[in-house]
């Protein structure tokens, strides 16, 4: 994760995706598949990041509710 901008959104975020990443099962596995590929905790953490910055930047776009996919 880069350490430019705000380093409390990105203490934010990182804590917000630990979450995500317990509670959704899509997201689960996304960092399951991660950690496969040989990536440290921290690096797949950061790689669900910017997975969830994305799935909230379409979300607020087509402004719908999140929908599991699983």
């Amino acid at each position: 994760m880069e350490k430019r901008g705000s380093r409390y959104l990105r203490y934010a975020l990182y804590n917000a995706t630990k979450y995500v990443c317990l509670w959704d099962p899509v997201f689960a596995a996304y960092l399951a598949k991660k950690r496969t590929e040989g990536k440290h905790y921290n690096v797949a953490l950061s790689h669900a990041a910017k997975k969830l910055v994305r799935l909230i930047y379409a979300m607020e776009k087509s402004r719908q509710s999140y929908r599991n996919a699983a």
